[in-house]
């Protein structure tokens, strides 16, 4: 996906997704899954695309490519839906379990941030 990232005050970042591009990135040399992480640059350059799961989490693709799976302490109203959102980083350069979504103007707080494969991709529904 294409993604627009624009700096936002009090360290927190944009993110907006759009379109699937034709040349996805290369995959991410391998690493170990599971791992706590952080992601650096978040503020800047270093994310590019998110994909929510459902209301509870989201996967946060960053800017090599590599995959993070962030789980929130709670439901984070409008994740699933949104177009857009918003990471919160404290002051800091680097988003890690002590960051925060934004999502519609509310600040949902990160329990863990662990490296992660892609999501899964959309299955199509079958048509009767």
């Amino acid at each position: 996906m294409k993604t627009f990232l624009a700096a936002l005050t009090g360290g927190a970042v944009l993110l907006v997704g759009a379109s699937a591009s034709a040349n996805p990135a290369p995959a991410a040399a391998e690493r170990p899954l599971g791992v706590e992480a952080s992601i650096p640059f978040a503020n800047t350059t270093g994310i590019r695309n998110f994909k929510a799961d459902g209301d509870n989490a989201l996967w946060i693709e960053g800017r090599r490519g590599e995959w993070y799976r962030a789980e929130l302490f709670g439901p984070c109203i409008g994740l699933n839906h949104s177009m857009k959102v918003g990471f919160v980083t404290r002051g800091t350069n680097t988003l890690d379990r002590f960051g925060q979504v934004l999502v519609d103007g509310s600040k949902c707080q990160i329990s863990s941030l662990v490296t992660s494969a892609a999501p899964p991709a959309k299955t199509k529904a079958k048509k009767s």
